[in-house]
C-alpha cells in the first residue's frame, strides 16, 4: 500500500520535471480536490449511519444544504467551515 501511495504522489515530480502540462489537464486537476471533497461529505450527508436519510428532519441534510448556501454566498472557506460547524451544532441541539 505505501508503494502505491508513493508512487502516486511522485509521478508528476519524476516524470513530468520541467515539462508544461497542456491546459485542459491543468484546468482537469483543478476539479480534483472538489471531487474528492464531495466523495467524501456527500455520504455523511445523505446516508449518516449507513442507511439513506433523505428528509427534512436529517441535521447532516439541513446543515449540508445551509453550509452549501452560504459557501457560494461567502465564498469565503473559513466562513463557511465555521458556519458549517456552529450551524450543525445549532441543529443538532435543536432537533436532538
Amino acid at each position: 500500500m505505501g508503494i502505491v501511495t508513493y508512487f502516486t504522489r511522485s509521478f508528476f515530480i519524476v516524470f513530468l520535471n520541467g515539462e508544461v502540462l497542456p491546459p485542459f489537464i491543468k484546468r482537469w486537476l483543478g476539479f480534483v480536490p472538489v471531487a474528492v471533497l464531495t466523495a467524501i461529505i456527500a455520504p455523511i450527508i445523505i446516508a449518516p449511519g449507513g442507511k439513506l436519510h433523505l428528509t427534512y428532519d436529517s441535521p447532516y441534510l439541513i446543515a449540508g444544504v445551509f453550509t452549501a448556501v452560504l459557501a457560494a454566498v461567502s465564498k469565503n472557506l473559513i466562513v463557511t467551515v465555521i458556519g458549517g460547524i456552529v450551524f450543525i451544532v445549532l441543529v443538532k441541539f435543536l432537533l436532538g
